[in-house]
């Protein structure tokens, strides 16, 4: 292999030098410490959570950490073009490299994953520390530096959750934090897999300096003098270069006395540069796979169980007096955590008094005789008509924007039919003043105004319901988790209201309940036939007896087959024919909607 002088020169400019100030060759990176169990991991919170400063102005300042997360990216996509590169020619490569070449799918998913869940604005709001070391840092992300730190990124549910309520003893966290903390914690990985990168990129530099320097050793005039060796060389080029003279025989011994000389100057030994070179691979080896594996881990765990498991705020509103919160479905209960959120501080101390106020509200309503019974439930003063008065309580002032949504809300129905006036009206004169701008007589125009007010109306309403949609968002109704079955406090009768025509219709609607039932076999759940008899000229009719004891038997058979013993299942609420003088017939009492009202009228004694 001939090589040309300037390029020796450049290549071994290029080196890295060997780290004297760490022997054994682990890297600088933050994610290498001492490896703590659980127990010690959660002292550590704590003590994080006491040293831990906020700064009072969060608001604002460079999105670093977004910064950071492009300069990352690129730097893995570097390193991942110039491996898989390698790994086309058939060039030997290291453990941490496969990892990397194997899983950098799950790394560019992750980095997609990570802009969209930490847009700017997010990132904005969040706490930020005050410390002089770590100013501007956000306090969610040194968190996460530090659990990986101690773990060298070795991650599980367990440990992260046991490592947060350990910091939420001292200092409660915020719900934004919270939701935070899944996307900084991937990014610390993604962090460490960079530094872990550029130092397989230093790494492979390294070996291939020494490969000039020995082919350059190789091409040497007979009796000359064996090249120069860099003046730092990287333990990765020492180790390589050893291979290689080791492959070359006893020829190399004055190479490898020129290289023992320059160790000797700078300190250490050949030994000492091989042993670190090989502890370094390992210890990138383990640290590589278990910030993959994590970063695995990350991409699979239900962070909204989590969240919940975290929250302080969570656990506070799970008491509420009236025992409806912990039974709603996630949606309504975060609703609940907005409006928590709405009305304090964006820190975690704040949230937690507004939440504590909440519960109180509801308490105080719960034992005052007389009260409104939705009064009782923590809802009702989070987002129902209490909430004027927790915001007094808090001392919570609404923006410009809450308050003019609160006005439109209240006005809602007249601003919405005032405007759909206003706009038909805008159309019908405009095609009136159109026919006389034309010289159509005023008759004509007005006859013009009058035939353009369908059109202009339904055109109206469609340009107003669109604006609507896009400037007021829809507002999510609270609603109960029934995936664990119907608790006996909210059981439920399924009605269909019908009538009954023939004796094969009674039976067919009989089986048509039961399918309904077996796709609903919640013990809570009950269901009935709401029937009567078609109108008619006569109070009853021959036959209709039949139908109906029809019907009879078949609920009773249904019972009998799916609630032995308690009947209660299934129900067959019939009611008789009245007199309509306005119609003149005999027939069901306002006929559906009627079977509905006289069926509430039952149930409410």
């Amino acid at each position: 292999m001939a090589i040309t002088r300037p390029r020796f020169t450049r290549v071994l400019a290029r080196v890295p030098p060997v780290r004297r100030a760490r022997p054994t060759g682990l890297d600088d990176s933050p994610l290498h410490g001492e490896l703590l169990g659980v127990d010690r991991l959660e002292e550590r919170a704590r003590t994080l959570a006491a040293e831990f400063t906020l700064a009072r102005d969060h608001g604002g300042g460079p999105p670093r950490l977004l910064r950071q997360l492009a300069e990352d990216a690129r730097v893995l996509r570097r390193a991942y073009r110039t491996l898989a590169g390698d790994a086309r020619l058939g060039e030997a490569s290291t453990p941490a490299a496969d990892w990397l070449l194997d899983n950098f799918h799950l790394v560019e998913g992750e980095l997609r994953e990570i802009r969209r869940h930490l847009p700017t604005r997010f990132y904005l709001e969040l706490p930020k520390l005050a410390m002089r070391a770590r100013a501007g840092t956000v306090r969610v992300y040194a968190m996460a530096v530090e659990v990986l730190r101690y773990s060298d990124a070795r991650l599980d549910g367990p440990r992260l959750e046991r490592f947060m309520n350990a910091f939420q003893t001292v200092a409660p966290l915020s719900i934004g934090e919270l939701w935070a903390w899944p996307s900084l914690l991937k990014l610390a990985l993604i962090e460490h897999l960079r530094r872990l990168s550029e130092e397989l990129l230093e790494s492979r530099m390294g070996r291939r300096a020494a490969d000039v320097v020995f082919a350059a050793f190789e091409n040497r005039p007979r009796g000359a003098r064996p090249p120069p060796l860099p003046e730092h060389m990287h333990v990765a080029f020492v180790d390589q270069l050893l291979m290689r003279m080791r492959e070359y025989g006893s020829g190399a011994a004055e190479l490898r006395r020129s290289l023992e000389d320059a160790l000797a100057a700078a300190g250490t030994t050949v030994e000492d540069a091989v042993r670190a070179e090989h502890q370094r691979q390992a210890m990138n080896h383990l640290s590589m796979g278990n910030s993959l594996t994590s970063l695995r881990l990350c991409s699979t765990l239900d962070w909204n169980e989590h969240v919940e498991h975290a929250s302080r705020v969570e656990q506070i509103l799970r008491r509420d007096p009236a025992g409806v919160y912990a039974r709603m479905d996630f949606a309504s209960r975060d609703r609940y955590r907005h409006a928590v959120e709405e009305l304090s501080d964006p820190n975690g101390e704040a949230q937690v008094r507004v939440a504590l106020r909440a519960i109180e509200s509801a308490r105080q309503a719960a034992e005052s005789p007389g009260a409104d019974a939705r009064a009782s439930h923590v809802g009702h003063h989070l987002i129902g008509a209490g909430r004027p008065a927790l915001e007094t309580d808090v001392a919570h002032r609404p923006n410009l924007r809450q308050s003019a949504d609160r006005l439109l809300f209240a006005y809602a129905t007249p601003l919405y039919l005032g405007a759909l006036s206003a706009l038909t009206l805008l159309g019908a004169t405009a095609a009136a003043a159109w026919a006389s701008a034309h010289g159509a007589p005023v008759a004509h125009a007005l006859a013009a105004g009058l035939l353009v007010l369908l059109p202009a109306s339904e055109l109206a309403a469609a340009l107003l319901q669109r604006t609507v949609h896009h400037f007021v968002p829809p507002r999510l109704l609270p609603r109960l988790d029934l995936r664990a079955g119907i608790p006996v406090a909210a059981r439920t009768m399924v009605v269909v209201p019908t009538f009954l025509t023939s004796e094969a219709g009674a039976r067919a609607l009989v089986e048509h309940l039961e399918v309904q039932a077996l796709g609903n076999l919640d013990p809570c759940i009950h269901f009935a036939l709401l029937t009567d008899l078609p109108d008619a000229t006569t109070a009853s009719s021959p036959g209709e007896e039949a139908w109906i004891a029809a019907a009879s038997e078949g609920i009773t058979a249904l019972n009998a087959r799916y609630a032995p013993g308690q009947e209660d299942r299934f129900f067959l609420v019939h009611r008789s024919r009245r007199w309509n003088e306005r119609e003149g017939v005999w027939m069901g009492w306002e006929r559906k909607r009627g079977k509905l009202e006289e069926f509430n009228r039952l149930l409410r004694g």
